[in-house]
C-alpha cells in the first residue's frame, strides 16, 4: 500500500478534472492504496498543510484542465512553492492528467511536458500522464457521456493500473483513447464554438468587431 496524493489543479471543484481524479482515486483505493484528493485553489490558502501532504505522499497525481495550451496559472504557483521547499520532495513518483475541449491529444500535451521538466529539476520521478479530449463537453458529467466514453474508460483504467504498480505509463495508452473527428464534423464544431464565443463576448459587453489591440500600431 502506498500513500497517493491527488491534486485538482482546476479552480472548479466539481468539474471534469475533479471527476477524473476522483475516478482515479476510487480505482487506486479499491486496490489497497491510501488516497487523498486536494483542490489546489483553496489549498493555497494553507500552504503549510499542502506541503505536509506532499511530503507524506509517495506518489503525486496532478490533474487539471488545459487553459491556453497548459494547466491553469496557479499550477505554476504550486510548482514554484514546491521547488522552494525541496525538502518535501524525496523521489516521489509523479503522474499528470490533463483534459481539454479540443479532441486531439497533441493540443494538451504541453501540460504533461511541464510536469516532466519539473520532475527532472526537482528530484521526483515523472512517470507519464493521461490526456483526454472533449472534456468541456462533459462539464463534470460521467465519462460514459463522451462520444468515445467506453474507450476512454478502458484506457484510463490501464493508466490507473500503471499508477497502482508504480510504473511508467506510455503515451500510447491515451492516444488509443483519442477521438478522431471527421473533417466535416470538425468544421461544424469549430463554427459552433465560434458562435458560442461571440455570443459570450457580446453578453459581457465586448465589441467583437473592434480591432485587436495586438494589431494596433505604436
Amino acid at each position: 500500500m502506498r500513500n497517493i496524493l491527488l491534486i485538482n489543479l482546476s479552480p472548479r471543484t466539481q468539474g471534469t478534472s475533479s471527476l477524473l481524479l476522483q475516478k482515479c482515486a476510487d480505482y487506486l483505493t479499491a486496490r489497497g492504496h491510501h488516497t487523498e484528493l486536494l483542490h489546489l485553489y483553496p489549498s493555497l490558502k494553507d500552504k503549510e498543510q499542502l506541503l505536509k501532504a506532499v511530503s507524506a505522499a509517495e506518489t503525486l497525481i496532478l490533474g487539471g484542465p488545459c487553459y491556453v495550451n497548459t494547466y491553469p496559472a496557479e499550477t505554476l504557483t504550486l510548482l514554484e512553492e514546491l521547488s522552494a521547499h525541496k525538502a518535501v520532495l524525496h523521489g516521489q513518483s509523479l503522474y499528470g492528467i490533463i483534459q481539454g475541449g479540443m479532441p486531439y491529444a497533441h493540443t494538451h500535451e504541453s501540460g504533461l511536458a511541464l510536469l516532466e521538466i519539473f520532475g527532472l529539476k526537482c528530484n521526483i520521478k515523472y512517470r507519464g500522464g493521461f490526456v483526454m479530449g472533449l472534456g468541456a463537453m462533459l462539464n463534470g458529467q460521467p465519462l460514459e457521456k463522451l462520444l468515445n466514453g467506453k474507450t476512454v474508460i478502458r484506457q484510463f483504467h490501464i493508466f490507473a493500473e500503471h499508477i497502482s504498480r508504480d510504473e511508467n505509463t506510455p503515451k500510447e495508452d491515451y492516444l488509443k483513447a483519442q477521438f478522431h473527428v471527421p473533417v466535416i464534423i470538425y468544421r461544424i464544431m469549430a463554427a459552433g464554438m465560434n458562435r458560442w464565443m461571440k455570443k459570450d463576448l457580446k453578453k459581457r459587453g465586448i465589441d467583437i468587431n473592434q480591432k485587436s489591440p495586438y494589431l494596433l500600431e505604436d
